[in-house]
């Protein structure tokens, strides 16, 4: 079987690099290039929506992007969590100074990560509020099917 890395190391940034070419309304963050935005964010007098988690998922989370949607993506490995540094970078990038919502996954990185990312937005006088969801039916218990 064939595949189409140019290297190991680099396969996320040459993805994400791959999904802006494609999509003129999606650019890299000024800061990080784990982070990628709405290109009209942040958009002015709007609560600032980010979500992110880890690669090989795609287009997941970065296909949440645009108009009307979220405003900035955290992206990681391939299955690990975006760092906090890319965290608060996203909600940098998303803030128009009304606050900024993280909608993200249920899992042990990402809540480590965003809880440091939130305090660190806090001390730059970001708000930030969290909606957490449980929706991986792949690694969601049955006996939690309702919170899906």
């Amino acid at each position: 079987m064939q595949r189409i890395i140019n290297n190991p190391d680099m396969v996320v940034e040459d993805m994400l690099k791959g999904f802006v070419k494609a999509h003129e309304d999606i650019v890299s963050a000024t800061e990080n290039p784990r982070v990628l935005k709405y290109r009209n964010a942040p958009v002015k007098d709007k609560v600032g929506i980010v979500t992110g988690g880890g690669s090989g998922h795609k287009p997941a989370f970065i296909g949440y992007i645009g108009k009307n949607l979220c405003d900035a993506v955290a992206v990681g490995e391939i299955f690990s969590s975006p760092t906090a540094v890319a965290f608060y970078n996203a909600f940098r990038e998303a803030d128009s100074k009304k606050g900024v919502a993280c909608l993200y996954g249920n899992y042990a990185g990402d809540n480590m990560n965003v809880k440091m990312a939130i305090e660190m937005a806090e001390d730059d006088g970001i708000q930030v509020r969290t909606v957490v969801a449980n929706d991986d039916v792949a690694s969601a218990p049955k006996t939690e099917r309702d919170k899906r």
